[in-house]
């Protein structure tokens, strides 16, 4: 391989790589939160992504429109008005 295809072949892998690794970064700054958002009874806020991760790691930990349950954890954004983590039974 010359000189010129190997600049080019690392040109090109660093325009396609550079783009996904950026994209996954969170926010620098957090978002205002509304008042009584995630009491610490039955969550933690994030620092930067304006969301409340239940403290029960339970599929029921929340209740609401727009919870999620991923790798055993309840959280739902600051954005869903209706939800909330519960205590753990």
């Amino acid at each position: 391989m010359t000189r010129s295809q190997t600049i080019l072949l690392v040109s090109i892998s660093l325009f396609f790589t550079v783009p996904f690794v950026n994209g996954g970064t969170a926010p620098k700054d957090a978002p205002q939160l509304p008042a009584g958002f995630c009491p610490k009874a039955t969550g933690t806020v994030t620092a930067t992504t304006g969301e409340c991760i239940c403290r029960w790691e339970h599929r029921d930990a929340c209740v609401g429109s727009g919870c999620m349950y991923q790798m055993g954890l309840s959280w739902y954004h600051y954005s869903c008005t209706d939800c909330k983590c519960i205590a753990e039974p």
